[in-house]
C-alpha cells in the first residue's frame, strides 16, 4: 500500500472528524455574509448531530500475531452521525495509524565516504464502521459499538530526515477484514457552543488472516540485494484509546 494512499485515507478521516467543528462556524459565516444584519441561529441539525473523537491509542495484539509482534503506538480519527436527536444511537466511522516497530541502519554511499541512515518502519491502519449506543446524560456516559472494516498492513524503508518519496521504498504490504467490538465511558468537560468529552475506550479487532513483517523480517544481502521474510498469522488485536469528542452543543 502506498504512502500516497495512506496520506489520502488519513486525511479523509480527519476531515469527516473535524466537520462537527467547522460545520456550525461555517452556516453562521454564510449568513453574514449574505445578510450583514442577521443575528447568528442555531447550528443546523446535521452539525448537532455530528460528532468528531481524535485519540492516541496503543495496540495490543493477540494470540499468534501478539506472540509475532509488540506493542503498537499511534493515533486515531472517528466520525459519529447520531440517528436521534438523542444521541442514543449513531453510525461510527474509524480510522487509526499505527506503528509497531522500526529499525535503522547505516549504508555507504557512493564510495563509501559518506554514509546515510535507512530506516524501516512497520505499520497498521485499522479502517472500521458500524453502529454504536451511548448512555445519552450524565457525568459518566458508557458506550458500545461495533462493525466491520479492512486492517492493512505495510512496512516502508526510507533514508532518515526526508520525506521524498522517491526516497523511500514499500518493502511489503497486505490487508484482511476484521469485525469489531468495543466500548468505553465518555467524560462531559465542556458544554456551552461545543459540547467536549473525554474518550477513554477499548477496541477488539477479530481479524482475518495476513502477511507482515517485524523488524528483522529483512535481511541485507550485499549488491543492493534484501531478503523478505513475512510472518503470517491471523491478526486480532485490542486496541486502547484516551482521547477526546467534540460536537456542537443544543441550545
Amino acid at each position: 500500500m502506498s504512502t500516497s494512499r495512506i496520506a489520502a485515507l488519513a486525511l479523509a478521516g480527519v476531515l469527516c472528524a473535524a466537520n462537527a467543528l467547522s460545520l456550525a462556524a461555517q452556516d453562521s459565516a454564510a449568513c453574514v455574509a449574505c445578510r450583514p444584519n442577521h443575528v447568528d441561529g442555531p447550528p443546523s441539525e446535521f452539525a448537532l448531530r455530528s460528532a468528531g473523537v481524535f485519540s492516541i491509542i496503543q495496540n495490543r495484539p493477540a494470540g499468534q500475531f501478539g506472540d509475532n509482534i509488540g506493542l503498537g503506538y499511534g493515533g486515531n480519527a472517528a466520525y459519529l452521525f447520531s440517528l436521534d436527536r438523542e444521541g442514543i444511537l449513531a453510525l461510527r466511522a474509524d480510522l487509526g495509524f499505527i506503528d509497531y516497530g522500526s529499525e535503522s541502519k547505516r549504508f555507504p554511499l557512493l564510495d563509501g565516504r559518506v554514509q546515510v541512515k535507512v530506516s524501516t518502519n512497520n505499520y497498521i491502519v485499522p479502517i472500521s464502521i458500524g453502529p454504536q449506543l451511548t448512555w445519552p446524560s450524565g457525568s459518566v456516559r458508557p458506550y458500545v459499538n461495533a462493525g466491520f472494516g479492512e486492517q492493512f498492513f505495510f512496512t516502508q524503508s526510507s533514508i532518515a530526515g526526508t520525506d521524498d518519496s522517491g526516497l523511500s521504498t514499500t518493502n511489503q504490504h497486505d490487508h484482511t477484514k476484521s469485525w469489531i467490538a468495543g466500548g468505553g465511558v465518555y467524560l462531559p468537560v465542556y458544554s456551552r457552543k461545543v459540547k467536549v468529552m473525554l474518550d477513554a475506550g477499548v477496541q477488539y479487532y477479530a481479524g482475518g488472516h495476513a502477511q507482515y513483517l517485524r523488524p528483522g523480517s529483512i535481511t541485507d544481502l550485499g549488491n543492493g540485494q534484501i531478503l523478505v521474510t513475512p510472518l503470517e498469522s491471523d491478526t486480532h488485536m485490542l486496541v486502547v484509546r484516551l482521547g477526546v469528542r467534540v460536537g456542537a452543543q443544543r441550545q
